[in-house]
C-alpha cells in the first residue's frame, strides 16, 4: 500500500514539472523551444500514465474491498 503512494507521488510530481516546461516550450520562440518541449512531453506524459494507472488501481481496491458478498442488497429484501 505505501508503494501505491509513494509511485502515486512521483507521478504526480513528473506531472508537475513537466507540464510548466510543456507550456513554456510551447510559447518561447527560437532553438530553446525544443530543449522545453521534449523533456515536457514527456515528463508529463509519464507522470500523467502512473498517476492515472495507480488511480484506477486505488478506485478499483476501493469498490472490491467494499463489498461483502454475503450481505443482501437493499432490492432483494
Amino acid at each position: 500500500m505505501a508503494q501505491r503512494k509513494i509511485t502515486f507521488v512521483v507521478g504526480i510530481t513528473l506531472f508537475s514539472m513537466g507540464l510548466p516546461l510543456l507550456i513554456i516550450g510551447s510559447i518561447s520562440t527560437g532553438e530553446d523551444n525544443l530543449a522545453m518541449i521534449i523533456p515536457g512531453a514527456i515528463l508529463t506524459g509519464i507522470g500523467a500514465f502512473v498517476a492515472t494507472a495507480i488511480g484506477m488501481e486505488f478506485g478499483k481496491r476501493a469498490t472490491t474491498s467494499e463489498q461483502d458478498p454475503a450481505s443482501k442488497n437493499w432490492w432483494e429484501d
